[in-house]
C-alpha cells in the first residue's frame, strides 16, 4: 500500500505544481486572481480499525485579495478598490471580472480586450442616468446638437466717473466710439447652432442714468434700447428683471428670445470691468473622446467643450465570491456555491469605490509562489523516493522467499 500512498502524493503534488505554475505564468495578467491547492488525507475506515490511503486534493481555492494598481494615464481605465466585480456579457452570457481596461468598439460599445460588453445603467438622450435600467454601456458617436441661447448671466461694473453724453447732440452710432461710453460683446447661438455676436453699447446720459443699446452682429441699428438706472449706492434699479430681446437671427433659424440677467450689474466709482458673462447655449459638437468619473459614470466629450453622461457602471458582489466558477480571460461566472449577484453602483452598500486612470494587476506574490514551487518539488521528490524504497523492499522480500 505504500506504493499507492506514494502515487497519491505524486498526483496531488503535480496538481499543486500546476496551480503554482498557472499563478507564475499570470503574474503580469491584469485582474488575475491567484489560487492555492489544499490537501486532505485519505482514510478508509474498516471494521475494527482503519487504513491510511495517502493524500488527495480537497480543493483549489481562489484568492480575491486585491492586486496592486498601475497608473495608465487613460481615464477609460478603472480599478475597484474593495469588493465588487465589473459585469460584462457576450451573446447573452453574463460574466464578472476585475479587469477594468475598457475600449470603444466599432459600434460604440464599451468592451474588454476580448470583446465582452460592459454592463451598467443606461442614460437618456439628455444625459439622465436611468437607475435600474441595465444595458450594454455605449458612447454615442453621433454629433451633439446645438443648444439655443436663452439666457445670459452678466456681472459687470459701469464707471460712475464717466462723462455723460448728450444724446440729443450726439446720437448713438455703433461705428462712432464718441457716441457711447463702453461696450461688451457676448457670443450667442441660434436654434441651428449658428454663432452670433450680441454687443451691448452703454451710454451714460446723466448721474446714475445710462442707456443700453443691443446690436446683433454687424447691423447698424439696435434691435432694442433700454434705460438703465442705478441708485445712489451703485445698485441697479432698472431694469429690475433684466432685459429680454426677441429677434430673428436669420439663416433659417427660429425666432429667438434671449434674456440678459443684469442683477449683478453695478455702477461704482471704478473702471469698467467684467467678472461674468455666461450664456447657456452652445454650437454643435463632434465626439472628441470619452472618460469615466469616480462614481462610474461614463461621459462623452465633444469638440464644443460640452460633456454628456452616457451611462453608469454597475458593480456586482457575491455572498461567497470564492464559490465563483473560473471562465478564463480573468472572468468568472456565478455558481450555486457563490450565490446570486448583488448589484449596485460604486460606494453603495458594501460595493467598493472606483479609481480612474489605473488598472488592477495580478495579485500573485511571485516570491511566495517560488517558495511554494520549491516546497512542492521537494514533496514530489520525497514521494517518488517512498515509491522507490517500497519497490526495493518488495524485491528483497521476494528474493528471500
Amino acid at each position: 500500500m505504500s506504493i499507492n500512498i506514494g502515487m497519491s502524493g505524486l498526483k496531488s503534488t503535480t496538481e499543486q505544481m500546476n496551480t503554482i505554475s498557472q499563478n507564475i505564468a499570470n503574474v503580469g495578467t491584469i485582474g488575475y486572481k491567484s489560487s492555492r491547492t489544499e490537501f486532505q488525507d485519505i482514510y478508509a475506515p474498516q471494521f475494527g480499525g482503519g487504513e491510511m490511503n495517502g493524500v488527495e486534493v480537497s480543493t483549489t481555492r481562489q484568492s480575491f485579495m486585491s492586486g496592486s494598481t498601475t497608473p495608465t494615464g487613460r481615464n477609460s481605465d478603472l480599478a475597484i478598490n474593495g469588493e465588487g466585480f465589473f459585469m460584462v456579457q457576450s451573446n447573452g452570457q453574463q460574466m464578472f471580472t476585475r479587469n477594468g481596461v475598457m475600449n470603444l468598439d466599432a459600434d460604440g460599445y464599451l468592451v474588454t480586450a476580448d470583446g465582452y460588453r460592459l454592463q451598467g445603467y443606461d442614460a437618456t438622450d439628455t444625459g439622465q442616468i436611468q437607475t435600474g435600467n441595465m444595458a450594454d454601456l455605449s458612447v454615442s458617436t453621433g454629433d451633439m446638437a446645438a443648444k439655443i441661447t436663452t439666457k445670459v448671466n452678466q456681472g459687470l461694473n459701469l464707471d460712475a466717473n464717466s462723462a455723460a453724453i448728450d444724446t440729443a447732440k450726439t446720437p448713438f452710432d455703433p461705428e462712432d466710439p464718441a457716441t457711447f461710453t463702453t461696450r461688451t460683446t457676448t457670443t450667442i447661438y441660434d436654434s441651428i447652432g449658428g454663432e452670433h455676436e450680441m454687443t451691448q453699447y452703454f451710454v451714460k446720459t446723466g448721474d446714475n442714468q445710462w442707456q443700453a443699446h443691443y446690436v446683433l452682429d454687424d447691423q447698424k441699428t439696435p434691435i432694442q434700447t433700454e434705460a438703465v438706472v442705478f441708485n445712489a449706492e451703485g445698485k441697479i434699479v432698472t431694469p429690475a428683471g433684466g432685459v429680454s430681446l426677441n429677434f430673428a437671427p436669420g439663416n433659417g433659424a427660429n425666432q429667438q428670445t434671449v434674456t440678459f440677467d443684469m442683477a449683478e450689474v453695478s455702477q461704482y466709482g471704478s473702471k469698467f470691468s467684467i467678472n461674468k458673462n455666461a450664456q447657456d447655449g452652445y454650437a454643435p459638437g463632434k465626439l472628441a473622446g470619452w472618460y469615466f468619473e469616480d462614481d462610474g459614470t461614463v461621459y462623452a466629450r465633444y469638440s464644443n467643450g460640452q460633456t454628456k453622461a452616457q451611462g453608469q457602471v454597475v458593480l456586482a458582489r457575491f455572498p461567497n465570491q470564492e464559490g465563483l466558477q473560473q471562465a478564463g480571460g480573468t472572468r468568472w461566472t456565478q455558481s450555486f456555491a457563490s450565490g446570486a449577484p448583488l448589484t449596485g453602483t460604486a460606494n453603495t452598500g458594501q460595493m467598493g469605490s472606483l479609481r480612474t486612470g489605473v488598472y488592477e494587476g495580478s495579485n500573485v506574490d511571485l516570491t511566495n509562489e517560488m517558495v511554494g514551487l520549491m516546497s512542492a518539488q521537494s514533496n514530489y521528490q520525497a514521494n517518488a523516493k517512498t515509491i522507490q524504497v517500497s519497490q526495493e523492499m518488495t524485491q528483497i522480500l521476494f528474493q528471500n522467499l
